[in-house]
């Protein structure tokens, strides 16, 4: 290493206090000259760039064959610059979720942006393929389908933009609602007298209660609810699991509240209270009466009027169906029953709500309820209180 001058004090001007210390500093280091173009990558730029240095060194010599050592030796380092520029690329590729090729990649990418694509991989594919774990198990099965490697890429950006956090009220309904169990949920403010409280209506699947009790202790399957049914149970299983959520040991402690306070534990804001209380019904009684056409029998037009208009998957009256404040309109009613094949002429006799003081709304055409409320029509027998479906057919073929 270079030493430097040593400094001199030098006393100026006549104070023998005034002095100044100086150092003589070396001259700067001359600057390399430098042609080198260093967007180079590929072979044929790096050769070209090598023998346009070997013309300029050796300006004497015209001619320069493949034979020559000097080519040759260019040719060779040409080659080993063009691979080692193609290994900078490949790794420096793998850094980004959109240019990365390697399986392990990909899936470390995603899981840095909340998608764990072991977690989104049926079981059945897991289990068909070999590995310590299931990360081993899902890059094994896309090196061989790196078809589900590039839909994998592309769902998993699109989780960055989907919103969990329940913030506002709508934000507290919406993230409910995607959990399985729920089929309808609306949230509301309230005051408590020292601070609000946000309490969250919830309509279940199945028209289960939000405190039932989904296993008897002892059951046939301690490893399955028997109060359940078993799809809609694998669904809210699947559905914990993508997002790990905490999952309530199966027991007689296991009840809905239970399931969906996990959700909003993981959810909602800090400092932020949040309950959740059963959906309020507003239960209906009606009376459809139907002309039924020639040729048709009217225990079959009954029947499938019946169907149309059940609570159960796909019927009119299905949990969830009618949202929250959502009125009822007898057009709907009678909408729904000239759907079906055979009917000539339908009108309601009787359109009303379950309970005294609620008046007969047929003349109306509507059946207005709260915001918090839900249509509700059951027609079970054993229930006339989740109200009733009577049907009167006139007219058809008897049988």
């Amino acid at each position: 290493m270079a030493e430097l001058a040593k400094p001199q004090l030098i006393f100026d001007g006549g104070c023998p206090d005034c002095g100044e210390r100086t150092a003589v500093l070396p001259l700067p280091i001359p600057g390399v000259e430098d042609d080198f173009d260093w967007s180079t990558r590929d072979y044929d730029s790096f050769r070209l760039f090598m023998m346009q240095e070997l013309a300029s060194r050796f300006p004497e010599r015209r001619r320069w064959t493949v034979a020559d050592m000097e080519v040759v030796v260019i040719e060779l380092l040409a080659a080993a610059l063009d691979r080692a520029s193609h290994a900078i690329d490949r790794v420096q590729a793998e850094r980004f979720l959109d240019t990365a090729r390697r399986p392990e990649s990909v899936r470390r990418l995603l899981k840095l942006i909340g998608y764990d694509a072991a977690l989104r991989t049926p079981q059945s594919i897991l289990d068909s393929r070999t590995g310590a774990t299931p990360e081993e198990k899902v890059e094994d099965y896309w090196r061989d389908y790196p078809g589900a490697m590039e839909a994998a890429r592309a769902a998993g950006p699109r989780l960055i933009a989907e919103q969990h956090r329940m913030v506002t009220l709508a934000d507290h309904a919406l993230v409910l609602e995607t959990h399985p169990l729920v089929a309808l949920a609306r949230a509301r403010l309230v005051w408590t007298g020292a601070w609000q409280t946000i309490l969250v209506s919830a309509l279940l699947e199945d028209d289960i209660a939000l405190d039932a009790k989904l296993h008897d202790d002892p059951a046939p399957n301690p490893a399955f609810p028997n109060k359940i049914r078993r799809e809609l149970w694998n669904e809210i299983v699947t559905y914990h699991l993508e997002r790990r959520l905490p999952l309530p040991p199966i027991g007689p402690n296991l009840t809905p509240r239970r399931l969906l306070r996990a959700v909003i534990d993981e959810y909602r804001m800090i400092g932020t209270e949040v309950f959740l209380e059963p959906a309020k019904s507003a239960a209906i009684n009606i009376t459809l009466s139907v002309r039924a056409k020639a040729g048709y029998f009217r225990s079959e037009l009954k029947q499938a009027l019946a169907q149309v208009f059940s609570a159960d998957q796909g019927g009119f009256f299905e949990i969830g169906r009618l949202d929250f404040g959502q009125p009822l309109y007898a057009s709907d009613v009678i909408e729904a029953a000239m759907t079906v094949e055979g009917v000539a002429v339908a009108c309601l006799n009787l359109f009303r709500r379950v309970g005294k003081g609620f008046e007969n709304q047929s003349a109306d055409g509507l059946i207005e309820i709260e915001p918090d409320e839900f249509i509700e029509c059951q027609s079970d027998r054993s229930n006339p209180q989740k109200g009733m479906l009577r049907i009167v057919v006139n007219g058809g073929e008897a049988g």
